[in-house]
């Protein structure tokens, strides 16, 4: 009895948001009992509040490892590895845990959650529609199978979904926060931004919201909210279908060259669309405070090499002096690696980012310096230098 009343307070604690608190609570009574999976999976649960992913997913692993039959623990791993943006091995600790309790719609819930991460909307609904056969009012799930229904068209479908679920809990921050995703997905920018707004009021800490009410800042601009939208309708295609729009619309323009400057606002969209409009919400009162740490840190990176790069151009172009020019350009061509690094959230994926990036620079500061000594291996290593980051858009792009 004591021993479950003391597993409680470590609970209590995560229900009242104190994961500092609730952290050092379970690792006092892990101390004692240090063979307890429950208690592990608490810790991690408490580490992940505080951010400390790592840590958070060393624990549900020995939580597994104390007790290979607890579908609690396989959840655990699989909400510290999506927190990671592991979503291949997210995907098979949740199937796990279904596996050992396949009639629990929490699991459902994240595992049609994995599968919209992954574009895989018909296989989101399925989670979805399942997790409701269990529980028919679970807040989640019903705000899952809007989102999928919303993006599948059947818009009237997910209002009524997003109703029921306010009508059984009308203070959930999740379903006032699905409530913002689906009106900026309809274009409904400043609607959006009201919802997100409620979601964080219910719940500040409350990352999806907060990357929400990000996003529909932005999509005041009506060219990030058309780019927007036309990002969402692809999310629509299977991944083959999706990266065949790309090269054909490339290939289109090639032959219709009147296409081509739409083609390039694509791929310059696609590419900066974040980091630029990031930048500019830092003009705007709520969206500086709306940005995380993160976002503000990759901003001042951004803007950074941008401005520099723009200067080194023009005192270039303005005094016809060809190094300073062949900088402004070097510059302007690292911004494809910086903001490709920047979005990588796969950890090998990233440090390969990064490296193609460093020996960009590399290439293009030799360029830079051929041309101050005026060595006649200047042009060379800047068509290297421009062939290179090409082959990095269509690499990195196509695998994202």
């Amino acid at each position: 009895m004591d021993s479950y009343q003391s597993i409680s307070r470590v609970q209590l604690l995560l229900q009242h948001k104190r994961p500092q608190e609730a952290e050092q609570e379970a690792r006092r009574q892990l101390r004692d009992n240090p063979d307890n999976s429950f208690l592990h999976c608490l810790l991690a649960l408490a580490l992940m509040e505080l951010t400390q992913l790592t840590e958070a997913q060393v624990e549900a692993e020995q939580a597994i490892y104390l007790d290979p039959e607890s579908s609690f623990a396989f959840y655990v791993l699989s909400a510290a590895l999506q927190r990671q943006h592991e979503l291949p091995a997210a995907l098979e600790a949740i199937e796990q845990a279904l596996a050992l309790d396949p009639e629990d719609a929490d699991y459902q819930h994240v595992l049609g959650q994995l599968r919209f991460q992954q574009g895989q909307l018909h296989a989101a609904l399925r989670a979805a529609e399942t997790g409701l056969q269990v529980d028919p009012t679970h807040v989640d799930c019903l705000g899952l199978r809007a989102r999928c229904l919303a993006r599948l068209g059947r818009r009237d479908e997910a209002s009524a979904d997003l109703d029921e679920a306010l009508r059984h809990s009308p203070t959930d921050a999740g379903t006032h926060a699905d409530l913002g995703w689906v009106a900026l997905e309809r274009g409904r920018a400043k609607q959006a931004a009201g919802h997100f707004r409620e979601a964080l009021r219910l719940n500040p800490t409350s990352d999806y919201a907060r990357e929400g009410l990000v996003s529909a800042l932005k999509a005041r601009f009506w060219l990030y909210n058309g780019f927007y939208r036309f990002m969402v309708w692809t999310q629509t295609l299977s991944p083959g279908t999706r990266q065949g729009l790309f090269i054909g619309l490339f290939l289109l323009s090639r032959v219709v060259p009147g296409l081509l400057p739409l083609y390039l606002v694509l791929v310059y969209m696609s590419w900066f669309a974040e980091p630029l409009f990031n930048s500019l919400l830092r003009f705007n009162r709520y969206g500086r405070f709306a940005l995380s740490e993160a976002d503000t840190r990759y901003s001042n990176q951004f803007l950074a090499l941008l401005l520099s790069a723009l200067a080194l151009l023009g005192a270039g172009r303005y005094g016809h002096l060809s190094p300073l020019t062949t900088a402004g350009i070097v510059g302007l061509g690292l911004l494809f690696p910086l903001v490709g690094t920047q979005r990588q959230w796969h950890p090998k994926r990233r440090q390969q980012s990064k490296w193609f990036g460093w020996g960009l620079a590399a290439v293009g500061v030799l360029a830079i310096c051929f041309d101050v000594l005026a060595l006649p291996g200047e042009g060379p290593l800047f068509l290297t230098f421009l062939g290179g980051t090409l082959v990095y858009v269509w690499v990195m792009g196509l695998r994202s």
